[in-house]
């Protein structure tokens, strides 16, 4: 990196700067250059070894500035006032015949010399001429160097503490020069900001000034009270002796920026939204399909109607849409009665890694791979803080390797590629959307656009899908910020066009099978696992594969993750690797009462059972009672029996022995009381048929052979 004349060099230290300083002249034939301090007011010339400087420079202890410092004085002459004018020319004529001396000029004792001859010939001291020569070597050698600081005058952005009122005189002051009003010292402008802060700067009040005045008058500057009415009210000094409007205005203009003021009166939130600057492009936050997809949902502006019944109007229906922010590309769709909530999102994120060719079908709608080839995950999901600040949605991300990022609250504006969808869906589907929301229909008298509703939420879906695979395929994107490559490669912004040339070349998509999709963004839950099987919510599961491991075996107790899909509660899902794999598990038959029912209708029927065990809990506590009661009296009638009959006189040694052969006699005497005998008398009839057996012909005991032939005879 060469030197050059007007070159301008920093040296720094540990990130101070140490000097600045500029080329003046450069011999290299005599390895001679001539530099001045930009920074010191007092500097002058001095000589120095070219190859020294050039060292310096190309070991980085030397920095060559990309700009020069002193480019604000370049300003164009019409610019430049007649005084400035007037002043630059008298020190360039000064001047303008010894700065041609060079290298003469810049030897200290030979520039005393002409300095002195010089102030001979002009009349000038030598501290102006000293002054003009700082200027114009400092400045570059340039003429507009000469020009005076004025514009450094007076300190500005200090705080002045005059000791007069400044500023115009007021009106009054022409009729006595003591009613011109007061000083604006520090106090004042301290009870400036005290009001300023507290009152004009108050988030969401947007006082005025006028409002902010008054207030600081009466609290600040009431000089006693009177009652009028009832009220005791401040009086005011006469105008002249307090700060009037017009100093609260311009110390407000002057002390708070226009960003401080919107800030303080508006809000953070509101000034990001709607004030900031629009310098960039939301477009440019990616570099490549898949490196962000936006996902957002709304209430669609139409009413619908049920497909089962068409006097039935089932409200507006729930949109989620993901957007490719790279291509603009729409990559993911669901439309129901689903939130916005989780359960929302995740039919959403499931759609978006869904074969589209086969979603299309279901409605109806035939496509080709090539008209929407959308079917991967991203490198980052952008959302709304509602859906996707949970812990299911860090279980999502953790398992898919998905980055997910939350929107602050109330700042859709940084959605915005989304929220434009949103606007194009609800506008240009309005004209073919019977029951469609529209203003002028809330007109008092005028037709109810609800009772208009004819679509179904099949038929509003078809809407949806046609709308995106016409804006994928065919929109062009006017204002897209197209960048040399798109433009060398001459690619539409059409978002397909935009989506097939990047996937082409960079782009950040990685597909996941949508069972893993939908497993992730399932609930979960840590359930246990024991002899009765996987326990859930009083419900019981199981699967081969823990069968086969074991798991089921008694004394087994074991804990894992399940995800489950609270909709429809038949089968939950083991996951494996981080959510990487599954298993799946069935509802056991002693759970078969909760077949094809929802979390909730589980819980509620668990809760039924509860409160029906609940309330025959009185009827169970009688019939303990009685239970035991009866027992109790069976024990007191065989205590005082055996008390009454007992042998007192036997030992205890006497009553244990022989038990085995009193076990016998019991036993033989109770066989005898037991055994069988058929066709009592008490129990046959005179036809050999028993009472209880005439209602039942395939049942006889005949009394003797007659009665068998008896028997015979009616059976023939």
């Amino acid at each position: 990196m060469s030197i050059f004349i007007n070159n301008v060099l920093k040296r720094e230290e540990n990130g101070k700067l140490l000097d600045c300083e500029r080329v003046l002249w450069i011999n290299k034939e005599k390895d001679a250059v001539i530099t001045i301090s930009i920074i010191n007011d007092n500097a002058l010339p001095l000589y120095k070894s070219l190859s020294n400087l050039q060292n310096e420079l190309d070991s980085g202890q030397l920095i060559k500035l990309q700009y020069d410092p002193y480019a604000k004085f370049m300003i164009p002459e019409d610019k430049l006032s007649p005084n400035e004018i007037k002043i630059r020319d008298q020190a360039w004529e000064c001047i303008k015949e010894i700065v041609e001396l060079e290298p003469n000029i810049y030897d200290k004792k030979e520039r005393y010399q002409i300095i002195k001859e010089l102030c001979k010939k002009t009349g000038k001291g030598k501290k102006f001429i000293y002054k003009y020569l700082r200027y114009y070597w400092m400045g570059g050698k340039k003429e507009n160097a000469l020009l005076p600081r004025f514009r450094k005058c007076g300190g500005p952005g200090k705080p002045k503490n005059p000791k007069h009122k400044m500023g115009r005189k007021r009106i009054t002051a022409t009729t006595d020069p003591s009613l011109n009003g007061v000083l604006t010292d520090s106090e004042t402008r301290g009870i400036f900001d005290d009001f300023i802060r507290s009152v004009y700067l108050k988030v969401n009040r947007r006082d005025s000034v006028r409002f902010t005045y008054i207030e600081m008058l009466k609290k600040r500057y009431g000089i006693g009270t009177k009652i009028v009415r009832g009220v005791e009210i401040p009086i005011i000094p006469p105008s002249h002796k307090v700060p009037s409007i017009d100093q609260l205005r311009y110390h407000i203009r002057t002390r708070y920026t226009k960003r401080k003021r919107l800030v303080g009166r508006e809000g953070k939130v509101t000034f990001d939204r709607d004030f900031r600057p629009l310098l960039g492009s939301e477009t440019r936050r990616a570099t490549g399909p898949g490196q962000i997809f936006e996902i957002d949902a709304t209430v669609a502006d139409v009413y619908l109607i049920s497909s089962d019944n068409v006097d039935q109007i089932i409200g507006r229906p729930v949109v989620y849409i993901v957007v490719d922010v790279w291509t603009h590309m729409v990559v993911g769709l669901y439309v129901g009665f689903e939130g916005p909530s989780w359960l929302g999102v995740t039919m959403a994120i499931e759609n978006t890694a869904m074969n589209k060719v086969e979603f299309c079908a279901e409605f109806g709608i035939e496509i080709t791979e090539y008209e929407w080839p959308c079917h991967h995950m991203p490198q980052q999901f952008y959302a709304d803080r509602g859906e996707m600040e949970s812990k299911k949605a860090d279980s999502l991300g953790k398992a898919l390797g998905i980055k997910l990022k939350n929107a602050p609250p109330y700042r859709a504006d940084l959605k915005g590629i989304v929220e434009q969808q949103f606007r194009t869906l609800n506008l240009e589907l309005q004209p073919w959307m019977p029951g469609a929301v529209k203003k002028e229909y809330r007109k008092r008298g005028g037709p109810d656009y609800v009772l208009d509703a004819k679509l179904t939420l099949k038929d509003f879906t078809k809407m949806v899908i046609e709308m995106i695979l016409h804006r994928n395929n065919y929109h062009f994107m006017e204002h897209y910020p197209l960048d040399k490559a798109l433009s060398k490669d001459n690619v539409k912004p059409i978002p397909r066009d935009l989506w097939n040339w990047g996937m082409q070349r960079d782009h950040f998509l990685h597909e996941v099978h949508p069972d893993i999709v939908r497993l992730n963004v399932l609930e979960e839950a840590k359930v246990t696992v024991n002899s009765e099987g996987i326990q859930f919510e009083g419900m019981y599961y199981w699967c081969d594969e823990l069968l086969e491991q074991g798991w089921f075996v008694q004394g087994n107790s074991a804990e894992v993750i399940i995800a489950y899909d609270r909709r429809n509660m038949n089968f939950t899902y083991i996951k494996l690797r981080d959510g990487k794999e599954f298993m799946k598990c069935n509802l056991l038959g002693k759970s078969s009462r909760f077949q094809d029912l929802s979390l909730e209708e589980v819980k509620m029927k668990r809760f039924e059972e509860k409160l029906q065990k609940s309330l025959y809990q009185s009827t169970k506590n009688q019939q303990d009672v009685d239970l035991s009661t009866r027992l109790e009296k069976i024990k007191e009638e065989a205590v005082s029996r055996v008390e009454a009959e007992r042998d007192h006189s036997l030992t205890k040694s006497e009553r244990k022995s022989d038990i085995r052969a009193n076990r016998k006699e019991e036993r033989d005497k109770l066989r005898k009381l037991q055994s069988f005998e058929l066709s009592k008398a008490d129990n046959i009839s005179n036809d050999g048929v028993t009472e209880d057996d005439r209602d039942n012909e395939t049942s006889f005991s005949p009394k003797s052979k007659f009665g068998l032939l008896s028997m015979i005879r009616r059976e023939g």
